[in-house]
């Protein structure tokens, strides 16, 4: 039990980690770029994130793939030494274009941290499953909060790229710390004897998972519309200063953390298909006030309320497809490719939307792939109904 604890913590601290660096400088970027390598052009960085963001989205179920070969704890291990060398390349880069050839093999090897909260699931079994993907969420924007406020600060130094010095001494230090808590730990299945499913339709199960894959990708894709402008947004229409928007901004991770106990609480496996949709109609309502409003004190209220419920759903989205699932690693790296396809496209959509409209467009549009991704959703819940629920019977030795 003791053993099992320890791994916990380890997990969810490599977890929160993983989020710190991602996001420790992804809001700075332009000024990152402009200040370490005189790059001014805001489609570098568009570029930047785009080429990110399709490493991440090959690389994640190539590792998925692997852990079905190869024991968990050594693909992290793999992918601990390829960050680790990577980031020490990436504060020694002498221009953009080295910057971003390192960048791409470090995600690579940074990929390999999609199989830990799969893992996390898989450890703590089905009773506890709720409470695992709440404190998952909590750690999740907790992570989002410190990184973004750090973020503020390395981008003030000299010398930024002092930055990935110290996050390959912290990737070496949780290297040491993963090699001697894992040591016991084993991903391998053992052998169970079942009984003989009955055979559901194959179009059946095909149109489950697509369906569900436009779930996950139109829901990540609204989600994350409206991120790029925001600050821009509420510097225009609202007379913000840049730390007021800043503090706004992270409103909704705030929000996250205290859906907490209501995640533990409510997410129950008969409860989650209701949950889930009613959470995706709280926040396209949310996103539209958000984006339609001329009153700050509705604002701030609009943020309150997506931000707690966007906890919710993508609590209930994960529970759901793990509910669904019979191998937790390989199903979650999949359904990681189709959201960062949705994190791909997002803010492609969000420039054309405020191109071609107002600076507010990507709320009333992201509202709008809301209320689709609902009506997508109840449709394939209901499919999903008609399909068994499939309990991993996994025997973790530790």
């Amino acid at each position: 039990m003791r053993s099992l604890k320890g791994t916990q913590t380890v997990l969810f601290l490599l977890i929160f980690y993983f989020i710190f660096a991602d996001v420790t400088l992804s809001p700075f970027y332009p000024q990152f770029f402009s200040k370490v390598f005189g790059i001014k052009d805001l489609d570098y960085t568009a570029f930047y994130i785009f080429t990110a963001r399709l490493t991440v989205i090959i690389a994640v179920p190539i590792w998925g793939v692997l852990s079905r070969y190869i024991e968990v704890k050594h693909l992290l291990y793999i992918g601990q030494w390829i960050s680790f060398v990577m980031l020490i390349l990436m504060a020694t880069a002498q221009d953009a274009q080295q910057f971003l050839t390192y960048t791409i093999f470090l995600l690579v090897g940074k990929s390999s941290f999609f199989l830990l909260y799969p893992l996390l699931i898989e450890l703590k079994g089905q009773k506890q499953r709720s409470a695992v993907v709440g404190a998952y969420h909590m750690v999740f924007h907790g992570a989002i909060i410190v990184g973004t406020l750090s973020g503020a600060w390395f981008i003030r130094l000299e010398n930024p790229l002092l930055l990935f010095y110290g996050l390959a001494v912290v990737e070496f230090v949780l290297w040491l710390l993963s090699i001697f808590t894992f040591r016991t730990l084993s991903t391998r299945k053992k052998a169970v004897v079942r009984k003989e499913a009955p055979t559901y339709s194959t179009k059946r199960q095909l149109a489950f998972l697509a369906l569900m894959g436009v779930v996950i990708f139109a829901f990540h894709t609204a989600n994350n519309m409206i991120r790029p402008y925001f600050t821009t947004y509420t510097m225009n229409d609202f007379h913000l200063s840049i730390a007021e928007s800043s503090v706004l901004f992270m409103v909704p991770s705030a929000m996250a953390i205290l859906a907490y106990p209501v995640i533990r609480k409510y997410c129950s496996k008969e409860r989650v298909p209701f949950i889930f949709i009613l959470a995706l109609g709280v926040l396209t309502i949310s996103l539209l006030v958000q984006g339609m409003t001329g009153s700050f004190i509705v604002l701030m209220i609009g943020r309150i309320f997506y931000g707690f419920f966007l906890a919710i759903a993508q609590s209930a989205l994960e529970l759901y497809l793990f509910n669904r699932s019979s191998n937790h690693l390989q199903v979650y790296t999949v359904a990681s490719s189709f959201q960062n396809a949705g994190l791909l496209v997002a803010p492609y959509l969000a420039s054309a939307s405020l191109t071609s409209y107002s600076v507010a467009a990507p709320f009333v549009f992201a509202a709008a792939i809301c209320l689709g991704t609902l009506l997508v959703a109840r449709l394939s819940m209901s499919i999903g109904a008609k399909l068994p629920f499939q309990e991993n019977k996994m025997k973790e030795a530790m």
